[in-house]
């Protein structure tokens, strides 16, 4: 399930995954985000993944579809996202996402280096 982190930035909002994710997951965190898009011009993201289990499919298929429905306004608003996670799997597919979303720049961070993740999203 997805929680917000205050990172002390108007620039940058931030978010912490645990848990599973499952379609009930993906919608609460749809509606935590989709505001938050939706309400600022312009906005770096900072996504902290400690923990994540039993992937669902169905999970995959609603986030994809709400990723196509909105991907213009995530191209034009979202500037950079920064995924801080201990599994390299995740890490992989992150860095190589910024090959599909144009002009967002998606940089992967280690939990030890998560400092690093908040610096690079609010400066």
């Amino acid at each position: 399930m997805l929680h917000k982190i205050d990172l002390g930035s108007e620039k940058a909002m931030g978010f912490r995954w645990e848990g599973k994710y499952d379609e009930k997951g993906v919608k609460q965190s749809i509606l935590q985000f989709l505001p938050e898009l939706q309400s600022r011009a312009k906005m770096n993201v900072y996504l902290e993944i400690q923990e994540i289990s039993d992937v669902e499919a169905r999970a995959l298929w609603d986030e994809l579809k709400f990723d196509v429905k909105n991907f213009k306004q995530l191209t034009d608003k979202i500037d950079k996202i920064a995924v801080v996670t201990d599994e390299s799997w995740l890490r992989t597919i992150s860095e190589g996402s910024s090959f599909v979303l144009p002009g967002i720049k998606v940089k992967a961070f280690t939990m030890a280096e998560s400092q690093a993740g908040k610096t690079w999203v609010t400066a």
